[in-house]
């Protein structure tokens, strides 16, 4: 069975395309697929730039409510990839709980995550927008409930505009869920 492909297009022109790797990370690969699937991705701004450490596109589960759920931590197997420059991962709040759709892009080695994040496929095409967008100006914004942590919004907004996958036929369903797990305050809830 071949990989899933993912294309990620961004406001700016550029594509990042991604092999996604199931056999290393089933849910957390599911999981993106189940949510591009839905468009939630869709026309949401990346959040986060830190440079020299990562690219974190989302941390309100890109304001909808179907990315509001955590899944099981994939790297708690065994099986993991390392989290370094050129591999797309799967974000969390202190593992090893998952959001079930905020994905980040490190963009150095960060041996500190490996193990602890699932990394569920590798860029295959569009590194170089990646070192763009570690470039970008940014302006600090308090994280939520954590008026001491500064995070790095880009000044003027990159927007995903679509994340669409390949899955060559394959039917990946729906991600396993955690259930009772208590999600972020700053999570959009269902109206």
């Amino acid at each position: 069975m071949q990989n899933p492909i993912a294309s990620i297009a961004l406001s700016t022109g550029a594509v990042i395309r991604l092999e996604l790797y199931p056999e290393i990370a089933p849910n957390a690969v599911t999981s993106f697929i189940y949510l591009a699937n839905r468009q939630v991705f869709d026309h949401y701004p990346i959040e986060r730039i830190v440079p020299g450490w990562v690219v974190d596109v989302s941390y309100h589960a890109f304001g909808d409510p179907q990315a509001c759920y955590f899944i099981p931590n994939d790297a708690q197997s065994g099986r993991y990839l390392e989290a370094a420059f050129g591999t797309i991962g799967l974000g969390g709040y202190g593992a090893p709980d998952i959001a079930g759709g905020e994905f980040f892009f490190p963009l150095e080695n960060c041996p500190g995550i490996t193990g602890k994040y699932p990394i569920f496929g590798k860029v295959t095409r569009g590194l170089e927008e990646l070192r763009r967008l570690e470039q970008v100006e940014t302006y600090p914004v308090s994280y939520p409930g954590l008026p001491d942590v500064q995070i790095n919004t880009p000044v003027v907004p990159v927007f995903i505009e679509r994340v669409s996958v390949d899955t060559f036929g394959a039917d990946y369903g729906e991600p396993t869920r955690l259930r009772g797990k208590e999600k972020p305050y700053f999570w959009p809830t269902l109206i």
